[in-house]
């Protein structure tokens, strides 16, 4: 869990989940291991929570991928507002089309979209389209990479603000 990682190197950790049974998760997991996290239950599409520049890193664990359609907009919108000017933003998202013929099947190729039981539960952009979409959001990418799995490939890319 990077939280863990950057509570050990004293760093100040905030979280946010949608679900109040992963914020509880979160707050456990941090008493137990004797470290001090601040979890709030919120809509990453909305973090009127917090103030402008706010973060020096803020670190996508596997949501970019949860959202859908416009979420996805107003998720980047709202992260570069409380991103630091000099801050970054690392995502970690599934990319490309299922590999397995089960998912294949549930896998909308034109709007890139994973459905569960008809309704769009996952985007699955191609690498090209999901960087295009980041750096339409006015950031640029510093870094990435992909790996390969036999379910769907995922890619962590390190982006900056591209202006202030």
């Amino acid at each position: 869990m990077a939280s863990h990682y950057f509570a050990r190197q004293s760093f100040v950790v905030y979280g946010v989940d949608i679900s109040d049974v992963a914020i509880c998760w979160a707050r456990e997991r941090f008493r137990e291991a004797g470290l001090v996290g601040h979890f709030n239950q919120g809509n990453v599409c909305d973090l009127s929570l917090y103030n402008d520049a706010q973060f020096d890193v803020i670190v996508d664990g596997s949501c970019f991928h949860c959202l859908v359609g416009t979420q996805r907009t107003h998720c980047l919108k709202a992260v570069r507002r409380v991103l630091a000017c000099d801050g970054a933003l690392i995502i970690s998202s599934m990319c490309g089309s299922p590999k397995q013929i089960s998912e294949s099947l549930r896998y909308d190729p034109g709007q890139h979209l994973l459905l569960k039981d008809g309704i769009p539960w996952r985007t699955l952009k191609p690498l090209d389209d999901l960087t295009a979409e980041i750096t339409a959001a006015d950031f640029n990418i510093r870094y990435f990479s992909v790996n390969q799995n036999s379910w769907w490939d995922h890619a962590t890319l390190v982006c900056h603000k591209a202006s202030s």
